[in-house]
């Protein structure tokens, strides 16, 4: 189970990572392939899930494996926007996210980034 409260925590001590592009894609697979809401093809899609990227980000960077991450999107679309998402939304955002994560650090030096710090898989 998740830690809501250390994943705030940490989501507001990594407030300039926002520039990355591991940020920016955990973003887009929260509008695009997620969308608790169902309102992925409305113009005005984007930032409706804004206040969340940074704990989902957190999350993904914290967690062992898909599932943990997949999880925490069921709870997140359950406690905070009372719905009862597919689990083949959450399954296919989660693992969206964490082939993303992988690819990122696997080749972060190839996409010129260099914010590597805080990251490790398996904390």
């Amino acid at each position: 189970m998740v830690d809501f409260n250390a994943v705030q925590q940490n989501a507001t001590d990594n407030v300039c990572i926002e520039h990355n592009s591991l940020y920016q894609a955990v973003s887009d697979v929260l509008e695009c392939h997620w969308d608790p809401l169902g309102q992925s093809d409305s113009e005005l899609r984007y930032n409706r899930y804004s206040n969340h990227v940074s704990m989902v980000y957190n999350v993904a960077l914290k967690s062992n494996c898909k599932e943990q991450l997949i999880s925490y999107l069921n709870t997140l679309a359950r406690d905070v926007y009372g719905v009862y998402t597919n689990d083949h939304n959450n399954a296919r955002a989660g693992q969206i996210i964490v082939a993303v994560r992988d690819f990122y650090f696997t080749n972060v030096i190839l996409l010129g980034e260099k914010d590597t710090t805080s990251f490790s898989i398996y904390k």
